[in-house]
C-alpha cells in the first residue's frame, strides 16, 4: 500500500510544500491542482484514503500546496501570487521530481495554473515533460466564473488587507454551519494570498483568453468535467460546448465533486484516464 510522502521544495516564490503518493507507473505522474480555497491536513488525509479506497495505485500523483497556501510559504508579496507564476513553480516541481509524463487534474483557481504551466513546458523545448491530459474541473474560463474572486477584489487591497479578518467574519454569518471550519481556514491564508491570487483571476477570466490560449497549446486529450448539480449554471460551459470540447458531467455533485461523490468521480476520471497513454 503506498503511503504519503511529504516534501518541500524551494521555488522562486518561496517554500513549497507537496505530497506525493508513488503508484506502480511510476513513468507517469498525475499532479492535482487544487484552488482558491484553505488547504488543511484533512485535504491530504481524504486524498490518501481515496487513493486506497478507489484502488488508484497504478498512478502515482504529486499534490502540491501552491504558494500561499497550506503548509508552503506565503510571502507578502502580491506577484508571487499570479497564476503564471505558480505555473512555473510547479514546473520547476515537475523538473525537480524528474517527472517525463504528467496528466493534470486541475479545480476551479488551478485550472488557469494548469494552462500556465502547460504553457511553460510547451516553450521549453529542450526539456523532457511531455503533457499527456488535462482534466479542468470547474476552472476558470470567463468573467462570470469569478463571482466568488470578484467579491474579493471589489476592495483594493490595503483595504481588504485592514478588514481581513472581518472579511471572513462576513463569510462565516452568511454561510451554513457546516462550512465554519473550512471558512475559518482562510485566516491562516492571510490577505496577499487571498487577494493576489483573487485579482489575478479576474484579471485572466475577464480577458476571455483563456481557452483560445488553452486550445493553441492543446495536442493531449482535454476533458471539461462539471458537477452535474452545476449543470447550465456557468457560462463557460457554454464556451466548451460552442469550441466542441468535451463536456463530462459528475453526478450528483456540485463544485466539490471530489468530496460531493468521490466513488463516482474516481470512476470517471479512472475510466477516462486510458484514453491519456
Amino acid at each position: 500500500m503506498a503511503e504519503i510522502i511529504t516534501k518541500t521544495f524551494q521555488s522562486k516564490g518561496g517554500k513549497l510544500v507537496y505530497h506525493k503518493l508513488v503508484g506502480k507507473n511510476k513513468d507517469l505522474t498525475i499532479i492535482y491542482i487544487h484552488g482558491l480555497a484553505p488547504i488543511s491536513s484533512l485535504y491530504i488525509e481524504m486524498f490518501a484514503d481515496q487513493y486506497h479506497e478507489f484502488s488508484l495505485s497504478e498512478y502515482s500523483f504529486l499534490i502540491p500546496n501552491l504558494i500561499g497556501f497550506g503548509e508552503s510559504e506565503k510571502p507578502d508579496n502580491l506577484e508571487v501570487y499570479t497564476m503564471e507564476n505558480q505555473g512555473h513553480y510547479l514546473h520547476d516541481l515537475l523538473l525537480s521530481e524528474n517527472v517525463h509524463n504528467v496528466i493534470i487534474i486541475a479545480i476551479s483557481m488551478g485550472g488557469p495554473v494548469a494552462i500556465s504551466l502547460i504553457d511553460k513546458i510547451k516553450n521549453q523545448k529542450d526539456e523532457d515533460i511531455k503533457v499527456k491530459g488535462l482534466f479542468y474541473l470547474e476552472g476558470n474560463l470567463d468573467k462570470n466564473d469569478t463571482f466568488f474572486s470578484s467579491r474579493i477584489t471589489k476592495y483594493p487591497f490595503e483595504q481588504f488587507k485592514e478588514h481581513f479578518d472581518l472579511w471572513i467574519d462576513d463569510l462565516i454569518k452568511r454561510s451554513n454551519k457546516e462550512n465554519v471550519e473550512f471558512l475559518e481556514g482562510y485566516r491562516a491564508l492571510g490577505p496577499y494570498s487571498v487577494w493576489g491570487s483573487a485579482y489575478d483571476i479576474v484579471i485572466l477570466s475577464e480577458s476571455n483568453k483563456l481557452l483560445p490560449h488553452l486550445m493553441q497549446l492543446s495536442d493531449f486529450p482535454m476533458y471539461f468535467v462539471f458537477g452535474e448539480k452545476n449543470k447550465g449554471r456557468f457560462t463557460s460551459e457554454s464556451l466548451v460546448k460552442k469550441a466542441n470540447l468535451p463536456i463530462i458531467y459528475i453526478p450528483n455533485a456540485g463544485h466539490a465533486m471530489r468530496h460531493d461523490n468521490p466513488e463516482d468521480f474516481w470512476k470517471v476520471i479512472k475510466k477516462l484516464l486510458k484514453t491519456c497513454f
